[in-house]
């Protein structure tokens, strides 16, 4: 198994599969289960833009839930719907006690609502419903897994954290693409990431001070 560990190496930009894959070779060829409820997140968000199944940024990107009206749109003889403008919506990062989530707010003149409405001629949206449309993803328990990786965490763990990094940056990238995206705020997985990193090394300078106190007074003794 030694030797198993010392070949296994992570490629320069890795996928998920490549992280996990390494997780297991210096791991006994298991994945931790506080490890695989991560990356069991961040597949599930990466399948956002690949999978057909039904979610939040599906729906924000449904031209048939778009006020034309008011965006200046139209459906053709095709049935294909054409906009010349498109919806605005916040975009906003945040941690909660259950991990990372990213939230999309919609807007009604110039307010952001986080209520259900419909059929409202102020709203870009048909239907804002914020239990089905708000929470485009989450990242079950990161905030944790990160400061886990602080306490004694592996290079797979700093990788999964990455990759989670990557692939929000991924998702709020296409939402620009594809909507009108306002704002953009909140606390991003790289901003929590530094501000534990900076804790961590506050720790370990108050614990090597200490010790170098405790070493003055015992060559005082």
């Amino acid at each position: 198994m030694p030797g198993t560990n010392n070949k296994a190496l992570l490629p320069s930009n890795p996928t998920l599969k490549d992280i996990n894959w390494y997780k297991k070779q210096i791991n006994w060829g298991e994945l931790p289960p506080f490890y695989h409820l991560v990356a069991s997140s961040v597949s599930e968000s990466e399948g956002i833009l690949e999978h057909g199944f039904d979610n939040a940024v599906k729906r924000l990107i449904d031209k048939r839930n778009w006020n034309l009206d008011l965006l200046g749109g139209h459906e053709d003889s095709l049935g294909e719907i054409h906009c010349e403008n498109k919806p605005r919506i916040a975009l906003h990062q945040i941690f909660t006690d259950r991990g990372f989530e990213l939230w999309a707010l919609p807007y009604a003149k110039d307010v952001t609502i986080d209520q259900y409405i419909k059929d409202n001629r102020f709203m870009e949206f048909k239907v804002w419903d914020p239990v089905t449309m708000r929470n485009l993803i989450r990242i079950n328990q990161l905030h944790k897994f990160i400061g886990f990786y602080f306490e004694r965490g592996d290079t797979a763990d700093k990788a999964l954290i990455l990759h989670a990094h990557k692939t929000v940056h991924k998702i709020v990238n296409f939402l620009q693409r594809e909507l009108n995206v306002v704002k953009l705020d909140g606390v991003t997985i790289k901003d929590f990431y530094q501000l534990c990193e900076k804790d961590s090394r506050a720790c370990s300078d108050e614990i090597d001070i200490a010790r170098i106190m405790l070493g003055d007074t015992t060559s005082k003794e």
